[in-house]
């Protein structure tokens, strides 16, 4: 997450672009529809993970950054209890298509990742930092890019190869109606 981390820095001096979020949370073709036995599905895996692997950075457990991986020693950074949190959800039926990991900054700054949840009642985020099941916009972070299939969808709209931020930094928000 290093390289993001730098791109951040320099996307915040450069100013936020402020949109509505459908490029970088566009929904999957097939609405999947959220149910209470989904939703306490999502709740249990969200604070089984965060309650059982040990936050480490990637540094201090491989000895260099950027490494993204199942936390099967117990241990992991932010984007290894997304893959978890995703490939369990997986095994218990979710469509792959509804769960993405998305890449960005919390509100301190720091760069950050977690899984996102596509349904047809809208997103969810499930993230190592709070066991609470939240929008995207209630998080406070920053989101520069999700994964989409193989590939990543920017903030923009362009796809790429690997998560990237795009500059200048592209923040969510939640759509108002003017009336």
């Amino acid at each position: 997450m290093n390289s993001i981390t730098q791109r951040a820095a320099l996307g915040l001096a450069a100013g936020l672009m402020i949109y509505s979020g459908a490029s970088a949370q566009a929904k999957p073709g097939h609405s999947f529809v959220l149910t209470a036995e989904r939703m306490s599905q999502l709740q249990q895996i969200n604070s089984h993970v965060n309650s059982t692997i040990r936050e480490v950075s990637d540094l201090e457990q491989y000895g260099r950054e950027d490494v993204w991986a199942l936390p099967t020693s117990g241990k992991g950074d932010c984007e290894d209890f997304a893959l978890l949190k995703r490939k369990m959800l997986i095994e218990r039926g979710w469509p792959s298509a509804a769960l993405s990991i998305a890449v960005g900054s919390t509100a301190q700054g720091e760069a950050h990742a977690v899984l996102l949840v596509a349904t047809a009642q809208g997103q969810y985020v499930l993230d190592n930092l709070t066991s609470s099941i939240l929008s995207p916009e209630r998080t406070g972070h920053v989101f520069y890019a999700r994964q989409s299939g193989r590939a990543w969808v920017t903030a923009s709209g362009e796809r790429t190869s690997e998560p990237v931020a795009d500059l200048p930094v592209a923040q969510v928000v939640s759509r108002k109606k003017r009336g």
